[in-house]
């Protein structure tokens, strides 16, 4: 597996009550061109509320006073709470002390629970020790070298030998933290073996580095249009009218300054997306660093201490179902080509059911992929060509009417059985979304043509209904 990539957009964490041991940290991962947020973990330092994205925090595990160990997790997590976004994705977490900490089993426990909504991908724990190091700070025995050269000529030397006595009692050992030189490569590497177990993550964090890095470069070329001398400013300002025209064409003499700003805005966007899959295009190597088996699909889940895991074979399309990692039947290993079909593969009535609910959630998993592309995220906040909208409250038979445009007219979906029922229930059909999706030319909108929507219907239909669509339909299934 390749090395691990540090976040680079400033969404890294470090929280420590004691700035002099954070902050050697802070230089190593700056010298490494990673930006952090420091925190001294106290109530009045706090943000009011989570105000940015974390992606790597660490944490020092002797930040509270000694408690009982449910009141020190407690505690951590409460400061997670108001740090870390409701919204933020994954993070890992590292908890940190120069000493073993007895609180840090039942931190983990509780940090990496089900049940905790902001629990990390990655709980690690590390000793300071490993990478940093304690050296003694001489600027105090320097300073008291001076102090007894003045005083030699007006104390006599058995005085002088008293005072020396009484101040190397008292005076404090002041101790400075120090990273090792590998320090950073240490970390990284400690790092490295809990990511092969969650190593998807760093699908996102490149990603996110690529946009940080993007972004700087649409920066750096829309700026650098006029030179960068005292008309700067100014000329920029023509830019940025320039840029908005681009967006509205003729329509831009009837906009307000906030619209012409914000259509400069989307010129940039439409750059931006070009720049970033240019650099995507330049990584090499991605399958070092992320782990896909592209022959062999899971899907895992873990219910009443069961390991539950649906393999799909995409070579010969066929799925096996494995219960604490052995192939079920027992005795009787099977695969078959109907997902449906290995509910009935559990040995008792209630793993039966369990597999059932683990199939609904993993059909469940690529409609929710469709629906946040084309419907959920992001939400559009205009009609506008191009975008996809969900047709709402529509009434059975309306979709049943919809429908018989896209399926055949003997599937399950459309026919009756001998009761008079649809075969299809009307509840099932609640799985099936109806969209529009708005086709207008572009040049109607932006030169204000646009004087009716033009709508084009059609439906996401479950993937397991696919043989009831007709031959030839243009009508789309999603894959579950």
């Amino acid at each position: 597996m390749g090395e691990f990539q540090p976040p680079r957009d400033g969404s890294v964490l470090i929280i420590d009550d004691r700035v002099e041991e954070a902050l050697p940290l802070l230089k190593l991962l700056s010298r490494g061109g990673v930006a952090c947020t420091y925190y001294s973990g106290k109530d009045l330092e706090l943000p009011e509320k989570p105000v940015q994205k974390i992606r790597l925090a660490f944490i020092d595990i002797q930040l509270f006073p000694s408690s009982d160990a449910n009141t020190y997790a407690q505690n951590v997590l409460r400061l997670l709470d108001r740090i870390v976004p409701d919204e933020n994705g994954p993070y890992i977490l590292i908890v940190w002390s120069k000493f073993e900490d007895v609180y840090a089993d039942e931190l983990e426990r509780q940090i990496t629970s089900p049940t905790y909504n902001k629990r990390p991908v990655v709980f690690s724990r590390l000793s300071k020790a490993d990478y940093f190091q304690a050296k003694t700070d001489d600027s105090l025995e320097d300073f008291l070298e001076g102090v007894y050269s003045s005083l030699e000529i007006r104390f006599s030397e058995e005085d002088l030998t008293a005072i020396k006595s009484v101040i190397d009692e008292k005076k404090p050992v002041i101790t400075t933290w120090e990273a090792k030189d590998n320090a950073l490569e240490l970390i990284y590497k400690a790092l490295q073996t809990r990511l092969e177990e969650a190593d998807t993550f760093q699908l996102f964090t490149i990603w996110e580095n690529l946009i940080n890095k993007a972004s700087g470069g649409i920066v750096k070329s829309f700026s650098a249009l006029y030179p960068a001398d005292e008309y700067w400013r100014d000329n920029l300002k023509s830019g940025i009218y320039r840029m908005a025209h681009a967006q509205l064409g003729k329509t831009i003499k009837s906009v307000d300054e906030n619209e012409l700003i914000r259509n400069a805005l989307k010129t940039l966007n439409h750059s931006f997306l070009d720049v970033l899959e240019n650099e995507i295009s330049e990584i090499k190597d991605l399958s070092g660093t992320i782990t896909v088996n592209k022959n062999a699909i899971f899907f895992t889940k873990k219910v009443n201490n069961k390991e539950y895991r649906i393999k799909w074979n995409t070579r010969s399309e066929k799925y096996q179902l494995l219960i604490d990692g052995g192939r079920v039947p027992l005795g009787d290993p099977k695969e078959t080509r109907e997902l449906a079909k290995i509910s009935n593969w559990g040995s008792t009535q209630q793993e039966k059911d369990t597999i059932a609910e683990l199939i609904k959630e993993y059909v469940s998993i690529s409609p929710e992929i469709n629906t946040r592309l084309l419907i959920d995220f992001p939400e559009s906040r205009s009609i506008k060509p191009g975008n996809v909208y969900e047709k709402k409250g529509i009434h059975w038979k309306r979709k049943r009417n919809i429908l018989r445009s896209y399926c055949k007219p003997d599937s399950n979906i459309l026919s009756k059985d001998t009761d008079g029922n649809y075969k299809v229930a009307n509840t099932e059909l609640k799985r099936f979304i109806f969209i529009e999706l708005e086709v207008t030319p572009i040049c109607d909108y932006i030169q204000d043509k646009w004087i009716k929507s033009r709508l084009l219907p059609g439906v996401l239909i479950p993937e397991n209904y696919q043989d009831a669509i007709q031959d030839g339909s243009t009508s789309i299934s999603v894959k579950l």
